[in-house]
């Protein structure tokens, strides 16, 4: 009986993951760990779970530890495709709690460009902190680029899309 439960259980769990749904979903009350390395992305604005003063800060090895998801794609600034891999900034506004109806997106460089967060849950837009497995330094675009699978649908390889895929990201502001 034990048996067939876990099975069954286990057949959900799977599912759920499968169709996207967290199967451990993190409670907003639950208190966001502080980072043990550099930090390289700072949330801010209306979100729920916070680390340091009213903000969410992360280091790699935090983001790493959030569901993880890869494309490959070709990208107008790179000579071939690459593998890009991270997570879906989707999935870390839900991380955080996000209740704003923007995020604005901020570069190293100061480059920003407002997203509508129905758009960043209809999209994947990735927050990849991996290109071909290695880590990327500020000069190879990184720590952070905001990703589309361009290559696999044309409708993203557009000046619109475009846009919203700053490089060397640092900073998500929720509004």
């Amino acid at each position: 009986m034990r048996a067939k439960l876990a099975s069954f259980l286990g057949g959900i769990m799977l599912w759920l993951m499968l169709a996207g749904v967290a199967v451990f979903p993190v409670s907003a009350a639950e208190p966001l760990l502080s980072p043990q390395h550099p930090v390289v992305l700072t949330v801010t604005g209306e979100i729920h779970r916070t680390n340091s003063d009213e903000k969410a800060l992360f280091d790699l090895s935090m983001l790493d530890k959030l569901p993880q998801q890869s494309f490959t794609t070709d990208t107008p600034w790179t000579e071939r495709k690459h593998l890009f891999s991270g997570v879906l900034l989707s999935e870390l506004l839900k991380y955080v709690g996000a209740e704003g109806k923007t995020v604005r997106v901020v570069a190293l460089n100061d480059y920003h460009v407002d997203i509508d967060i129905e758009v960043a849950s209809q999209h994947p837009l990735l927050l990849a902190t991996r290109m071909d497995g290695e880590t990327m330094k500020i000069r190879d675009k990184g720590p952070i680029w905001l990703m589309l699978p361009l290559s696999d649908n044309k409708s993203y390889d557009t000046k619109r899309y475009h846009e919203l895929l700053a490089w060397q990201l640092k900073t998500l502001d929720i509004r």
